[in-house]
């Protein structure tokens, strides 16, 4: 994996590490929405809020807008993508849920 994607995946699980920001893309997941009502469900003010949406757009998660007096956000699921396609990577090497530590072990030779 190149450096820039690295340092991306660190910025994307960075900023999904936080319940609320992880809230406000389940929320954008099904449309964009304005700062205040993403806000509304989650408590935040809207200094709080803008601090989120900074983190998120750092990580390229999220794209934002402004038009007239209202600011928009929507999800940048390009880039979710880009995790997605991180995790899937390892899926492989997970195998079954009967592959457990305790069964690894047992079909260790004695030493």
């Amino acid at each position: 994996m190149i450096l820039d994607s690295t340092h991306q995946l660190d910025k994307i699980f960075s900023a999904l590490a936080s319940e609320q920001r992880r809230g406000m893309i389940h929320m954008l997941a099904y449309r964009p929405s304005t700062v205040s009502q993403l806000a509304a469900p989650h408590q935040l003010s809207l200094p709080a809020m803008h601090k989120h949406i900074k983190v998120l757009k750092a990580a390229d998660l999220i794209r934002t807008k402004k038009a007239g007096r209202s600011n928009y956000v929507a999800l940048n699921a390009d880039t979710l993508g880009l995790a997605k396609a991180w995790l899937g990577a390892y899926q492989t090497h997970w195998g079954s849920r009967h592959e457990t530590l305790e069964n690894y072990i047992a079909q260790l030779p004695d030493q």
